[in-house]
């Protein structure tokens, strides 16, 4: 890899930036999915950053950006596999091509699960989605929402706990019944 960094116009500098920051934490957790050690994958991270702004003028508009982010995140992968292959604790090649095959496939699914989180939340009642958004969203403490509520803080707990096993089911049945149809 070239130590020069190509020079990108402004429109095509801007463009880069909204695409990389609309999908880094999807890039990142692809990446997570294949190395191990936080650490190591942080290193991976910065490298494929690099590495799709050196090929960014190659980047094919009409695909989808993750998609060959994700591609070049492998062979990033794979190329740091083989830069500590002396250490035992690394995966092997085929263990690394099947956890990228899973998350590919899992992760092609992203968009139509949030859109089906979306439907599962408006079906909740509104005390329960105001609930999710203060201790989601807004980050707020459960010791405050359990104040402000008048309710114990292990009420909330268990409260948010069955929310997010019901809201995860109302997706996995919605997925289901869109695979089914």
């Amino acid at each position: 890899m070239s130590n020069s960094i190509p020079s990108l116009d402004q429109s095509a500098r801007s463009h880069f930036t909204s695409l990389l920051s609309k999908e880094r934490l999807r890039i990142f957790g692809y990446i997570q999915a294949l190395v191990p050690h936080s650490s190591d994958a942080e290193d991976v991270y910065q490298r494929v950053c690099l590495t799709l702004w050196n090929k960014f003028d190659e980047f094919d508009q009409e695909r989808d950006f993750f998609f060959w982010a994700c591609g070049i995140a492998f062979y990033t992968v794979c190329n740091h596999r083989r830069s500590i292959k002396h250490d035992r604790h690394c995966f092997n090649q085929e263990l690394i091509e099947t956890i990228s095959q899973k998350r590919e496939q899992h992760l092609s699914n992203y968009n139509v699960r949030i859109e089906l989180l979306r439907e599962c939340l408006n079906d909740l009642d509104s005390a329960d989605q105001q609930l999710l958004q203060n201790a989601t969203l807004k980050n707020q403490k459960i010791k405050e929402i359990a104040k402000t509520a008048q309710k114990s803080i292990q009420t909330l707990y268990n409260r948010l706990s069955i929310l997010r096993r019901e809201l995860a089911d109302c997706v996995s049945r919605r997925l289901q019944s869109e695979r089914q149809v």
